[in-house]
């Protein structure tokens, strides 16, 4: 009876949960006909700007993850899910507006702003711690970014790992604002961080060279040839120690491991010379010292055409040097000599250049200042004899104007009456004769005073210009070279 009693209770609740199915079902039918009147691509639109704004930032947060792994982590959560919101929406834009789901009223838009704007606060909370650990954790960020720098991980990959961990450790003290264990904690890490810094360091540039020199060790070389293998174990150590206390000067580091290297190849280079000799027989070193003699004699030959056979190996040696120095020192003084000679003859060339250059442009620019002061004065003149023209124009016509009027109203009856009637018109040809002559005068004094300017680029013409006078032209043309 009880079990009928459950059954019937399960089936009631199957029902109620059916019921409430169907309800929302026909919400929803009524919300998409209500979104279909409404156009949804602008909404989409501005989701979509959204999005883009959304992704450029959160993509490139990775850097605030030693900040706050925990507060990341939900802000990435936050992001991934706003995420697939969006695809979903991408996908069926028509979603936008429609319920996220049945135990939420808010839309597929509305719950990708929330999630957003939940991400966006743990990015703000990432921010500000941020900003405390950049002050408080400087030289432990400096002292992890040269560590990564020169790839520990690589060479000690278990140290590498707890450096690691103790380094995450500091931030997760910085956000618990515990400064003074920080700075203590800081402290410690430094140490190991510098050990293994200098570990890895000489691990990269100094392992190989005592590698190398611990297998020259094995195959004898110290009692085939013990001063140079000294020699190069004392190059070795010290360009150990200066590496230990120097292990960021890189040109430094480069010097003393170069030195170190041509040690060990002079060794092996002693070496095989003295396998040599001792690979004679009998004692017999005739036949070596002539090789090396001959070699010496190629040399000297080659620099000066001398034979220092005549004298002991270690003479031949010193001579053929002081001659190699000698032969130095003529090749550098001449070059240097021919240099210095280019250069004077190219600087007296410069020179002249400079000096008539600077020459010409003065005298062009005194030249073009008489020339703009002449042109000013011709235009003058033009101007004064359209005027006296224009003058002699008004009187000729009221002239001819008081004869047709005096000829209408009588005309002369004696040769007598004539000659008084002709005399004021002779009276104005004589002033008008001699007005040219002035005028031509004036012009001839102004071409003479503009032909006194000389140019030796080219010849500036002057347009012509032509006066109508009463009773002929006066042409007026001016060339000035």
């Amino acid at each position: 009876m009880k079990q009928y009693f459950k059954v019937a209770v399960i089936a009631s609740a199957l029902v109620g949960v059916v019921g409430c199915q169907s309800t929302g079902g026909e919400t929803s039918a009524v919300s998409v006909e209500q979104n279909k009147n409404t156009p949804s691509i602008a909404t989409f639109d501005a989701l979509q700007k959204q999005y883009s704004l959304d992704k450029t930032t959160f993509d490139s947060v990775s850097e605030f993850q030693i900040y706050s792994e925990s507060t990341y982590a939900s802000m990435m959560d936050e992001w991934l899910e706003a995420k697939e919101i969006f695809l979903e929406i991408e996908k069926e834009p028509g979603l936008i507006n429609e319920e996220y789901s049945m135990f939420s009223s808010g839309s597929y838009a509305a719950k990708y702003m929330s999630l957003v704007t939940n991400a966006d606060a743990q990015f703000n909370k990432l921010k500000s711690y941020k900003e405390n650990a950049d002050i408080v954790l400087s030289d432990a960020i400096a002292q992890m970014t040269y560590i990564n720098s020169i790839d520990v991980q690589r060479y000690y990959p278990q140290e590498f790992a707890n450096l690691n961990k103790q380094y995450k450790a500091l931030f997760v003290t910085v956000i618990e604002d515990d400064i003074a264990e920080a700075q203590t904690e800081q402290a410690s890490f430094l140490t190991k961080a510098k050990a293994t810094e200098i570990k890895t360091t000489l691990k990269i540039h100094v392992e190989p060279l005592e590698k190398e020199f611990s297998i020259l060790s094995s195959k004898g070389f110290k009692a085939i040839a013990p001063i140079s293998y000294g020699q190069t174990k004392a190059e070795l150590d010290k360009t150990k120690k200066a590496v230990q206390a120097n292990n960021r000067d890189q040109a430094l580091i480069a010097d003393v491991v170069a030195k170190t290297r041509f040690q060990i190849d002079h060794l092996k280079n002693m070496a095989a010379e003295v396998k040599l000799l001792k690979a004679v027989k009998n004692g017999q070193f005739e036949q070596t010292v002539l090789e090396f003699e001959n070699k010496l004699l190629s040399v000297s030959q080659a620099i000066n055409g001398d034979d220092y056979r005549d004298q002991p190996l270690r003479i031949q040696t010193e001579s053929i040097l002081a001659d190699v120095q000698q032969m130095h020192e003529k090749n550098n003084t001449a070059d240097l000599e021919a240099k210095i000679k280019d250069l004077n003859v190219q600087i007296k060339t410069l020179e002249v250049t400079v000096e008539k250059q600077t020459n010409d442009r003065a005298d062009v620019q005194k030249q073009v200042l008489v020339l703009t002061q002449q042109l000013e004065r011709n235009d003058n003149l033009i101007n004064n004899l359209n005027s006296v023209i224009a003058s002699y124009k008004e009187k000729e016509v009221a002239e001819k104007a008081a004869e047709e009027s005096l000829s209408s109203s009588e005309e002369p009856t004696t040769v007598e009456d004539t000659a008084a009637i002709a005399e004021p018109t002779n009276t104005k040809e004589a002033e008008v004769q001699e007005s040219k002559e002035v005028v031509a005068e004036t012009v001839e004094a102004e071409v003479s005073s503009t032909d006194a300017v000389n140019i030796d680029a080219e010849s500036i013409p002057v347009e012509s210009t032509t006066v109508s006078a009463p009773a002929e032209e006066i042409k007026v043309e001016t060339e000035i070279k």
